[in-house]
């Protein structure tokens, strides 16, 4: 089977998603099948291309042993509307011009969303190709969009729900990360047989349980504190002003805050930070992904947080890596979203509600004073992770999938002998 992989974000990008769609590659090339991957030149999360990458506009190579295409992006610092609308726009029409033009015709195309435009451009090459498209969905836009406030216009709001559901409507399939996402899908009339749900994935191999005594916990200084540690984007989508807040409340109190991450709101959380005299929590840049499985070791808990108004459009794949690492987790959700039901599922930590400092330093002085019960809730997410989230398992299932997904397109065309395959109309 050939099958084109398309993605915004890729290696060597080492923060988001780009990483688990390698893995994917990997996976799927292992298995004897011919894998390329259509993507950007690299610039995330701080939109500005990486050396060795500026001034093009395509680009092949090979990354790791996968076949990698590379094609246009317009990258801005600028944390604006208009500047990521621009970003994701960008990518869109010249994949869809990568996807007709430089890559040589596949049997599948396994495309990744967000950017929801992408889904649009992408099945329309694959209607002019005959080439099935199966979409992968992350978050639900423009869902999740509006919900932030991001996206006011009615106008536009009416265009991308229209657009969502055209690319829903001409995927050959379709693939959420949960059943939540599956549920607000069939609520918009999508077929449920249409609908498999595979959830996000680590590689428990390369992230394991580790001494929380390393040098990254050291540095910060939290020798004889309870370490809190958040990783990832410092985006709306985070949500981190409660923990800013929390950390205030307990800062007479033997804690220490690691942010380790970078976003478009590390300036204002770091205002914030500093306007609350606070000197038991500390802003880290991204760390690399060699050190990743340290950073995570080092914490006595680790932290998600996620945006009330984006609860049920968004799923944070950090939370997997933190089960991964063996360390229980915290987190801030609203009740009855898929990450609080994660959470009681495995039993891998504790919840609080959003927008509550208080709920949550009370959560955490529970933690310091229960050490051998939050251990257990660490062990915990490791062996639900081993079960239900592991790299092999999951991409596996999008394996069949897309083995499946091939197969009943095949089974309703006729051979032509002059151009391959032939779409059968209903008439036939």
């Amino acid at each position: 089977m050939k099958v084109l992989l398309i993605c915004q974000h890729y290696l060597p990008e080492e923060v988001g998603i780009g990483f688990q769609i390698h893995q994917l590659a990997e996976c799927l090339q292992n298995h004897g099948h011919s894998v390329s991957v259509l993507t950007a030149f690299p610039n995330y999360p701080k939109r500005i291309i990486f050396d060795g990458y500026k001034h093009k506009i395509f680009q092949r190579e090979t990354n790791k042993g996968i076949n990698v295409i590379r094609t246009w992006v317009y990258a801005n610092p600028k944390e604006t509307f208009a500047s990521r609308l621009m970003n994701w726009g960008s990518f869109c029409i010249s994949a869809m011009l990568g996807t007709a033009i430089a890559a040589e015709k596949p049997d599948i195309i396994h495309v990744l969303l967000p950017p929801l435009p992408l889904g649009a451009t992408i099945n329309l090459v694959g209607k002019l190709r005959r080439i099935p498209v199966v979409v992968h969905v992350q978050d639900i836009y423009p869902l999740i969009a509006i919900e932030l406030g991001i996206l006011r216009n009615k106008m536009l709001i009416r265009f991308f729900e229209n657009m969502e559901r055209r690319v829903y409507r001409d995927s050959a399939h379709i693939v959420v990360i949960s059943q939540g996402f599956k549920d607000n899908l069939i609520s918009k009339g999508v077929p449920p047989d249409k609908i498999s749900v595979v959830p996000n994935w680590v590689d428990a191999g390369f992230i394991q349980p580790g001494s929380k005594k390393n040098t990254f916990r050291s540095q910060l200084g939290a020798d004889g504190k309870f370490l809190v540690v958040y990783s990832g984007g410092l985006t709306r989508n985070s949500n981190l002003e409660p923990v800013i807040q929390a950390a205030s409340l307990l800062k007479n109190e033997p804690f220490m805050f690691a942010l380790v991450g970078d976003g478009p709101l590390k300036p204002h959380l770091q205002s914030l930070a500093s306007d609350l005299s606070l000197d038991n929590l500390q802003f880290i840049p991204f760390q690399p992904l060699a050190r990743y499985p340290e950073v995570l070791s080092a914490a006595d808990m680790t932290l998600v947080a996620l945006n009330k108004a984006a609860t049920f459009a968004s799923v944070p794949s950090k939370v997997f890596k933190q089960m991964a690492a063996g360390r229980p987790v915290l987190a801030i959700t609203a009740k009855g979203s898929e990450l609080e039901q994660l959470v009681e599922r495995s039993g891998c930590g504790l919840h609080v509600p959003t927008d509550d400092p208080q709920s949550l330093a009370d959560a955490l002085r529970w933690a310091a004073c229960h050490l051998d019960n939050i251990d257990a809730m660490g062990c915990n997410g490791r062996m639900h992770l081993e079960k239900k989230h592991c790299k092999e398992k999951c991409a596996g299932s999008i394996e069949a999938i897309l083995k499946k997904t091939v197969e009943s397109w095949r089974s309703k065309t006729l051979p032509d002998d002059s151009s391959g395959w032939k779409t059968r109309s209903d008439n036939a």
